[in-house]
């Protein structure tokens, strides 16, 4: 099977050299190639810059303008796809194996091969660079390919984590920073703020409205409150059905009240129409706040209850408005503490009923009745 046509340039000052490689390569028919020759490294690299058909160089390095390896790593800067074969005289095999570990493909000793050698070498050079840029484009494959997949990750990491209908983050993500933040301020000695806040009688309006014009409620409120709390720490997340935490992190007491009131006034400023409203003819938020300075000792749900109850409170008291909680949280007790100790409490209660219950039974059992006059 006869090769493909090569195109080989030999960079070498001395011309009986060249004749020498020319009539050696000249002895195998099956191997056709262009052997084009250039005295020198200038103009070498003025016909690589001119013909893009070169496959392979032939250099040497005992050229005038070559006579330590600047040239060579010219060149190969310059061209890194066109394998090279150092060509030189036994007094520089030093340099020869220096430039081939630097990116030549092979180096021969002038007087030492013959055309079965040169052959050899210029064919396993070709070869070994075809395997080279094999590898290199298989890598920038893999490298596209870690690409795709960081981002898919990313979107799926989003998907996950980011509440489809509102865009903004659910409350898998309210869990993970809430507790991140509570850990990194409490290191810090900084306050965090929770503020959790609902629409106002938005059950009566999905009612009214659609379910539709619902959805469109909740992503316009959604938006609006994340375009009041920007900050890059600053977490908007969907917390349940129409009520939203917002986790305000560095944030003391007055500085969060004061996110709130614009999130507030944002709202209203949207104007959306709800004639079931008891309370304005407009949607509105009812909305609780809390903030506390983290520490080991407290746990960091009494954050999320001191804001819950703030919220509650506000609904107690008509609506559309803003009730903080003033008292540091370590004063409060957990409602889900007190209904598990209520819970534990009714169960006793039950048990000593059933005991006296079964007390009285023995009693009726082992005392006889008696008759009085």
């Amino acid at each position: 099977m006869q090769s493909a046509h090569l195109n080989i340039l030999m960079i070498d000052d001395d011309e009986q050299d060249v004749e020498i490689v020319r009539e050696l390569l000249k002895l195998h028919q099956n191997f056709p190639l262009d052997l084009l020759h250039c005295a020198t490294p200038t103009s070498g690299l003025e016909l690589l810059q001119s013909d893009p058909n070169i496959d392979l160089i032939l250099l040497d390095l005992c050229c005038s303008e070559t006579a330590s390896l600047v040239f060579f790593r010219q060149i190969h800067q310059a061209f890194p796809t066109i394998p090279l074969v150092i060509v030189s005289p036994h007094q520089h095999e030093a340099i020869a194996l220096k430039a081939m570990q630097e990116g030549a493909q092979d180096y021969l000793i002038k007087g030492r091969f013959t055309s079965s050698h040169l052959r050899r070498s210029i064919h396993y050079a070709l070869e070994r660079q075809n395997l080279l840029l094999e590898l290199d484009t298989k890598n920038q494959i893999l490298q596209s390919l870690s690409t795709e997949l960081d981002l898919v990750y990313q979107t799926v990491e989003q998907l996950t984590t980011i509440d489809e209908l509102t865009q903004v983050n659910n409350r898998r993500c309210f869990d993970e920073v809430f507790l991140v933040e509570w850990n990194r301020l409490c290191r810090e000695n900084q306050p965090l703020s929770l503020i959790i806040c609902d629409i106002d009688q938005f059950k009566a309006y999905n009612e009214a409205h659609s379910q539709e014009a619902g959805d469109n409620c909740l992503r316009a409120v959604a938006q609006t409150i994340a375009k009041v709390a920007k900050r890059p720490a600053d977490c908007v997340t969907r917390y349940g059905g129409d009520e939203f935490a917002i986790i305000l992190p560095n944030t003391d007491l007055s500085g969060a009240t004061q996110v709130a009131k614009a999130m507030q006034a944002a709202i209203l400023s949207l104007k959306v129409p709800n004639r079931e409203s008891s309370i304005c003819d407009h949607i509105t938020l009812s909305l609780g706040v809390a903030s506390q300075v983290p520490d080991e000792d407290i746990a960091p749900s009494l954050l999320i209850e001191a804001a819950d109850r703030a919220l509650y409170v506000a609904k107690q008291q008509g609506r559309d408005r803003i009730q903080t909680h003033q008292k540091d949280c370590t004063t409060l007790e957990s409602r889900r503490t007190l209904e598990l100790v209520s819970r534990l409490q009714l169960a006793l209660n039950q048990q000593k009923k059933q005991r006296r219950g079964h007390h009285s039974r023995l009693t009726h059992r082992t005392v006889p009745s008696q008759s009085f006059p």
